[in-house]
Formats: C-alpha cells, sequence, structure tokens
C-alpha cells in the first residue's frame, strides 16, 4: 500500500484529462451564457450571499413538497460532505497515508466524527436514491420525465457510494486477515475502522477472502470511484444534469428586484429592435436559468396552463429556451443569423417556444413560487410577447381589438374616455380631484371600475365604507387613463410607458402622495412599475386600507353568524405583493366565518384573467376559471369572496358556466363588508 510512480502518473493523466475537457466544456458554455445581453447582478452581496445559504444550501424552497425536498435535500447535502471524501481519495494516489481528517489539521478531533458522518452519509444517499428510482419507475408523477440521462446520473451516484463502501471495507478486512501494511497506515485504518459501523459491517461480509482479493478489490474499487466520479463530472455540462454546477450561482444571481415590476425597455425612442427573437437578446441571466433547470416539474403542477390541458408547460418553455441555445452555440458563438431569416424558415427561438406557448401564459407567478434554483419565466414570456408585439404586430384578434382600444380610448373595451368614473360623480357624488385637491387619498379606478357594470357594484360598497369611515378621497374622472398593466403584460411596452408617463404627470400635477386602488394589477403597476419613471407614490390596495380601517374601529358592522365564505387570492395581490392576510383581517374583522380552499394563499390559482388573459378566449382545453370555481366551492362555501375586479369576473363567468348560479354567489370583499355595515 505504498505509493508507486505508476498510480501517481496515472491519477495525473486522468486528472490532467478530465479537468482539460471539463473546462473546455465549462468555458464553452460560459461563453455562450456571456453572448446575452448584460444584465447587473453583482449587487446587494451580503443580501445574495444570505439567499444563497437559506434557498440553495438549506434548501429552504424544496420542503415546499416535504417529500420529494427531503430526498433531493439529502442527496445535496450528502454531496457537500463528501467533498473531503473525493479529495482525500484522489489524494491517496499520491500518499496512500492522506486521509479525509488531514483536512483537519486545525481540529483533530474531527477526523473520527467525519469518518462516521461519511459513513452515515452514503447509506442515506443510498437509501435517497432508491427512493429516486422507485419514484420514476413506480410513482411515476407526470411532472417528471424518465430519460436516459436522468438514470445515468441516478446510476454513477449509486456507483460512487457503493464503491467508496466497499473500497472502505476491503481495507478494513485487509486489516483483519493479516495483510502487509506499514505500521502508520494500519493505525490509520483501525482507527476508520472505530468509526465506520457501516464500512465495519460489511467489511464482515468480506471476511474469509485472501489478502490478495482484497487488495485487488480495494484496487479496482478505488481507481473505479475516481473514474466515475471524473466522467460524472465531466457529463455534467454536457447534459440537463448542468444544474447541478449551475444551481447555487443561480441563486446567487437571483432577482432581488420586486417580482412585481417587469424590467422596461430603457431609451425606447431610440430603440431599433424589441423584445426577444435571437438567443443573444435574452440576458446572460436569463440563458442561465435555461441551464440552471432541474427539470423537477414543481413549475408544471401548478401552472393553470397545464392544470387546464394547453399548451404551455413551465419547465418544456425553460427547457427549450435550453435546448435551442446549445443546438445553435456555434452560431450564437460565431455571431450567426438566428434573426429575421430564422423566423422566416421557421428556426427562430420563438419557432422554438411556439407562438401559442406565449399568448397562454396569465402571468401568474406560480410557476417562479415554486422553483426551487429561483427561475423566473414570466420576464422572459414578456421578451417574446414584445418582439410579436412590437416587431411583427402578431397576436390573436381579441388581443389586437383590445391593445386598439388601449391605444384610442385608454381603456380595454373602447368606451368613450371622456365618461371615464363620472357615474361615480353623478351617482354618488364622490369630488373629482380638481374640486378637492386636498383629498388624502386619490382612488384610482381602473378600468374596470370605470367601465364595468358588475364591478361598479363593487366600487359602490367600497365608496360606501369610506364614507363611513370618514375618509377624505376623490377621483380623478376623465383625466385618468388606464394604468397601462395590460399594455405592458401583452409585450406593448411603448403602449404601457406612453400611459404610465401620463398618469405620472397628472398623479404629479395634483400633488398625489396616497393612491388607493380596488384592482391589484393597478395596484402593482402603479406601486412598483411607475418608480421606474419617476412616479414614485404610496400606493395601497383597498383591502389593505379597509383592513386597517376596521382595526382602528372606524366601521363597525351588525352581528350575529354568517354563512361560511372562501376567499379566492389574487395573483397580482398576493404572490406579486405578499398581500395575503389584509383581506383575511377585512372580512374576519366583519364577522364573517372564512374557509380556505386546499389551493390558497402562495399556492392559490389563477383565475385565468392575468398577463391580459382577460380580453382573449382560451383556444385549447379547459377554462382555468372553472376549474378554479370548482376548486373554491369544494369547501363548501356559498360565497366567493375576491379582492380583484378580473378575479371577480372570472369567478362570475364559471358559476355561471358551471350551472350552480342558484347557490353559489361571487362578491368583492367590499360588498360583504357593506353588507354587514351597522346602519
Amino acid at each position: 500500500m505504498s505509493v508507486s510512480i505508476a498510480s501517481v502518473i496515472a491519477m495525473s493523466l486522468m486528472l490532467v484529462v478530465a479537468l482539460a475537457f471539463f473546462s473546455v466544456s465549462m468555458l464553452k458554455r460560459i461563453r455562450v451564457m456571456l453572448a446575452g445581453k448584460p444584465e447587473v447582478r453583482w449587487d446587494r452581496p451580503a443580501r445574495r450571499f444570505a439567499e444563497m445559504l437559506k434557498v440553495a444550501f438549506a434548501q429552504s424552497r424544496m420542503f415546499k413538497e416535504p417529500g420529494p425536498g427531503i430526498m433531493h435535500a439529502f442527496i445535496f447535502w450528502g454531496f457537500l460532505v463528501l467533498l473531503f471524501r473525493s479529495a482525500s481519495l484522489i489524494g491517496r494516489a499520491y500518499a496512500p497515508e492522506w486521509s479525509s481528517w488531514t483536512l483537519f489539521w486545525f481540529c483533530p478531533t474531527l477526523d473520527g466524527w467525519y469518518a462516521l458522518l461519511k459513513d452515515v452519509t452514503e447509506l442515506v444517499v443510498l437509501a435517497m436514491i432508491a427512493w429516486a428510482f422507485f419514484r420514476r419507475l413506480v410513482v411515476r408523477p407526470k411532472r417528471l420525465e424518465n430519460s436516459f440521462s436522468a438514470f445515468l446520473i441516478l446510476g454513477f451516484i449509486s456507483y460512487l457510494m457503493v464503491s467508496d463502501f466497499i473500497y472502505d471495507a476491503s481495507r478494513f478486512a485487509l486489516l483483519s486477515a493479516g495483510g502487509v501494511i506499514p505500521d502508520a497506515m494500519a493505525s490509520k485504518i483501525a482507527h476508520e475502522r472505530e468509526w465506520s459501523p457501516i464500512g465495519a459491517m460489511v467489511a464482515g461480509w468480506l471476511d474469509g477472502l485472501s489478502p490478495g482479493t482484497l487488495k485487488v478489490l480495494i484496487q479496482v474499487f478505488f481507481w473505479s470511484h475516481v473514474g466515475v466520479l471524473l466522467v460524472f463530472l465531466n457529463e455534467l455540462p454536457l447534459a440537463k444534469h448542468f444544474h447541478v454546477i449551475l444551481a447555487i450561482p443561480n441563486v446567487f444571481f437571483m432577482r432581488l428586484t420586486h417580482p412585481g415590476a417587469i424590467e422596461p425597455i430603457r431609451d425606447i425612442e431610440e430603440q431599433e429592435t424589441f423584445g426577444v427573437l435571437r438567443p443573444t437578446e435574452l440576458t446572460w441571466k436569463q440563458m442561465m436559468d435555461g441551464f440552471s433547470c432541474t427539470e423537477c416539474g414543481r413549475c408544471t403542477v401548478n401552472c393553470p396552463a397545464v392544470c387546464t390541458d394547453k399548451q404551455l408547460n413551465p419547465k418544456r418553455l425553460i427547457c427549450d429556451m435550453r435546448d435551442y441555445v446549445r443546438e445553435n452555440e456555434k452560431a450564437i458563438l460565431s455571431g450567426g443569423d438566428l434573426g429575421e431569416k430564422a423566423r422566416e424558415d421557421g428556426r427562430s427561438l420563438i419557432d422554438a417556444i411556439r407562438d401559442e406557448v406565449i399568448w397562454e401564459c396569465t402571468t401568474c407567478r406560480s410557476c417562479e413560487e415554486q422553483c426551487p434554483v429561483t427561475i423566473t419565466h414570466v420576464d422572459k414570456i414578456i421578451g417574446y410577447r414584445r418582439y410579436l408585439t412590437l416587431m411583427e404586430a402578431s397576436m390573436d384578434p381579441e388581443l389586437a381589438t383590445c391593445q386598439k382600444n388601449l391605444e384610442n380610448k385608454s381603456n380595454p373595451w373602447g368606451l368613450p374616455s371622456g365618461e371615464r368614473g363620472l357615474w361615480m360623480v353623478e351617482e354618488l357624488g364622490v369630488p373629482l380631484l380638481s374640486d378637492k385637491p386636498d383629498a388624502e387619498y386619490l382612488f384610482f379606478l381602473g378600468c374596470s371600475a370605470a367601465y364595468d357594470d358588475r364591478n361598479r357594484k363593487a366600487a359602490r360598497a367600497f365608496v360606501k365604507l369610506l364614507n363611513a369611515a370618514g375618509v377624505s378621497f376623490a377621483i380623478l374622472g376623465p383625466e385618468e387613463g388606464c394604468c397601462g398593466d395590460t399594455a405592458r403584460r401583452l409585450g406593448n411596452e411603448y403602449l404601457f410607458q406612453a400611459q404610465a408617463s401620463q398618469n405620472i404627470e397628472v398623479f404629479k400635477e395634483y400633488g398625489v402622495r396616497k393612491i388607493v386602488t380596488m384592482c391589484p394589477h393597478g395596484f402593482n403597476t402603479i406601486r412598483n412599475e411607475y418608480p421606474q419613471f419617476g412616479g414614485a407614490f404610496e400606493v395601497i390596495h383597498h383591502t389593505s386600507l379597509l383592513a386597517a380601517l376596521v382595526a382602528e374601529g372606524r366601521l363597525s358592522f351588525e352581528g350575529g353568524k354568517s354563512d361560511a365564505v372562501v376567499y379566492h387570492d389574487s395573483c397580482y395581490l398576493g404572490r406579486y405583493n405578499g398581500i395575503y392576510e389584509d383581506p383575511r383581517k377585512a372580512l374576519a374583522g366583519a364577522g364573517l366565518s372564512l374557509v380556505e380552499a386546499d389551493r390558497s394563499g402562495k399556492t392559490a390559482m389563477c383565475c385565468g384573467a392575468g398577463g391580459g388573459m382577460m380580453f382573449r378566449d382560451e383556444k385549447e382545453g379547459s377554462r382555468i376559471n372553472r376549474l378554479r370555481v370548482n376548486q373554491l366551492v369544494e369547501t363548501g362555501a356559498k360565497s366567493i369572496v375576491s379582492a380583484c375586479p378580473f378575479c371577480l369576473v372570472m369567478c362570475r363567468d364559471g358559476i355561471n358556466e358551471e350551472g350552480i348560479d342558484q347557490n353559489v354567489s361571487a362578491f368583492d370583499v367590499s360588498e360583504v363588508l357593506a353588507e354587514r355595515l351597522k346602519a
């Protein structure tokens, strides 16, 4: 067991060849990613490091699904523990006395504890791998796609664990068999055996083998272990398991800006092209997202499009982008034409994604909420839509009509802009801000409350509550324009910026400080996206204001029991802005009995209206709103309560389409509070 020239040469050659191939593969992948557009992701390093520790190392997102989460987490942690072991095995080719605990020179007492930890870890990892095989071969969840690569990786990991056990066991058995071992090595092996209960147990199975046979086993499993380890390392950059390398840095470079804000097109008047057609029009981080995908499918099972049998699959979206980049690496690195000519030939990035897929996204961000490596999907969808909208004017007729109406009348229905909100002045006596410039709140109606009959009822209830609480407020009336949410989510960044700038100008003219809105889309846009253009205002959603008024005792309600109600979480209020409790507090404060759907809070399912889909018929599969209504009705509640005008309409329509309108009704939070308001 002494060092030999042959072992030194063999290990050196293996390392040089393996690391050379690995370096070439990694350099190629890095060059491809850096061919993307620049993006600042080095800011706030302390925050990024903290998020990396929480999400990547502590695997916090994995445990949203405890079963698979435990499996993956223990495999990941196992690899971290065994890094020391890998280093020690390579070192033994140069110095047989090298051991894992040589690395613990600063605290020699850790050597035995590490041997025990290593022993247990390998057994746990093997158990988790067995679990993984069972899930893929027996359970076969729809979100997982079996492939040769997946099984190959599992096989690699299994062999690394098994070979290390047999290697250790052969050394322990050789010591017991009286093989010729230098005294210094014998004492180290004996110490290892004391702290390796599983290795010692396996060694017992080898008792009776000759010293010569045991020496062969030691060599076979030593060199095969190192060989498989190096092959495994080189396979990672070449296949889908590149995420093993990129997951941690991808989390470090995660988005720290507000999730509700889409990145604007800067200096839009000076741009010659818009959106994403070529891979190089993605940012380097967006490319990195593609290579970081674990293909776990968590995004898939939570996507409303997938749940209703549509073409969009968020996992497939990311993987198709990644695969297109891989297939066109040479063209990307050489500056080859992957633009308009590729589009004409049906070979562009958008063709790989497919137009229909791009228009089925509701931008609900359920996929992003679930992703364990912090991949963002919506920004990529918006990038593709920007190209189709601004470069090709390509979209469904319904969406084209919607955008035309937004451009000409500043509302999606094309109703007269000069009549915006005047019904509230004439019917309810709500003052215009021009007549009451000292009002505490600007009530930004949004298009729905201004024009939609169903949502006018909700607005009437909200005004009643504001008046009862003595809140000073006013509206803009015809001076108000569409907030721009629909235009931006449909990819028309040019129209959005024009609408945002117009509203910001009006707000500043009146010195507006506080804005309250009933629409989470308007709330998100004004709160999180207007600051991109110099419009920083205090924006509050109406449910948050109502919750505060209830808590302050400024609203009083009739007592008595109420029928149970179920609250439907708006995506743009919840996942986009983290507001889950305020609507519930307002309802509870009014004495309402609240029940929860299985999918609620952060896991709530979209109603199907976001991302401009409110104004587009669903072409395939079943309707999202009908599925969501059935989920809510399963609670037994007779009233579905929402905090979003889009959600309210979608729930109402779903109830009607399901034929349960005699038993179930949909309301805004304001309506159920106003109904119980003490006279």
